[in-house]
């Protein structure tokens, strides 16, 4: 009987010691997903009564993955991942649906579409990520947004060709203030290149 007392208080300081330790581990942190916020691009003058079409932007490997990117003070050409924050997409696709939508609100073609191998277009829109990332310098947070956009017409003609870069301030180091960081560094991109179109 005393062993089989034993043998059961031990179960139980075998059980509690379990829970307490399972108890004191902290929570799993959840990964958090987020999407560039509506394009803000004010309408204009009709450029072209044709289709342009975008297609989706070229990037090295690490603008191909989903995690958000950052660099940190005095270490520029290192770039880190964060683990637990996404874009909802992959920044080649988000940024093509990004200019496609912008292209339409800001009326610069009678129709604006996804790029079709099969269809020809009166214009086409491609380009390059270069830069898509958080930069960490002290108290003030930025992002930098650098992109190679390109325009060729229907001939394959080139129209435009040219890098558009934009550093923007961002309210706190939030992952929702520096997404709506990327976004307004966006807008004043695409407000720049429509400029630019215009006046070829």
């Amino acid at each position: 009987m005393k062993i089989h007392d034993n043998f059961l208080r031990f179960n139980i300081i075998l059980v509690t010691s379990l829970l307490v330790s399972c108890a004191a581990q902290p929570p799993v942190p959840e990964d958090n997903f987020y999407q560039l916020p509506a394009p803000q691009i004010t309408a204009r003058a009709k450029t072209i009564t044709s289709t342009l079409s975008v297609k989706r932007l070229v990037s090295d490997g690490l603008h191909s993955e989903r995690a958000l990117l950052f660099s940190k003070s005095g270490q520029a050409l290192q770039l880190k991942q964060y683990h637990y924050h996404h874009w909802s997409d992959t920044p080649p696709r988000m940024i093509q649906e990004h200019l496609i939508s912008a292209l339409r609100n800001a009326n610069v073609a009678d129709t604006v579409a996804n790029y079709d191998p099969v269809q020809r277009t009166a214009y086409k829109l491609s380009g390059k990520i270069r830069h898509f990332e958080q930069i960490e310098r002290g108290n003030k947070n930025e992002v930098l947004v650098e992109l190679e956009l390109r325009l060729n017409d229907k001939s394959g003609k080139l129209v435009l060709l040219k890098d558009y870069r934009i550093t923007q301030v961002a309210n706190s180091a939030s992952p929702h203030d520096l997404v709506n960081a990327y976004g307004i560094a966006l807008n004043t991109i695409i407000e720049n290149f429509i400029k630019d179109w215009v006046k070829k």
